[in-house]
């Protein structure tokens, strides 16, 4: 989300850096690295420039989840507590990452 294509190429640049520090390596096939007008998914939530949330596939997950509790007999209690924990991660994602500015780093970029 750079607004020039140098500032971009900086970024990749340093994200790559840290890559290489925290000794991570990319996904060939999760790794897209270009327009992201659209946004993208990364750690189960969804960035745009207009805000972040939890993304679709991690609703679905959540859902299929639930379903699979439930057939296997699990008690009310138990995916009440699943329900629970799972609101309580996708919060404090949310809470974390507004609260740190994620989406405008500038100092990166710059």
């Amino acid at each position: 989300m750079a607004p020039t294509r140098w500032k971009l190429k900086k970024s990749i640049r340093v994200l790559n850096q840290t890559f290489y520090e925290l000794r991570l390596e990319q996904h060939p096939d999760k790794t897209l690295i270009g327009r992201a007008e659209r946004g993208f998914d990364f750690l189960g939530y969804h960035f745009e420039r207009e805000g972040l949330s939890v993304a679709v596939i991690t609703i679905e997950r959540f859902k299929e989840r639930i379903t699979r509790l439930y057939e296997q007999g699990t008690s009310i209690n138990r995916i009440g507590q699943y329900v629970l924990k799972w609101v309580r991660w996708t919060c404090a994602g949310i809470h974390q990452l507004h609260k740190i500015n994620i989406l405008a780093t500038p100092e990166i970029i710059q």
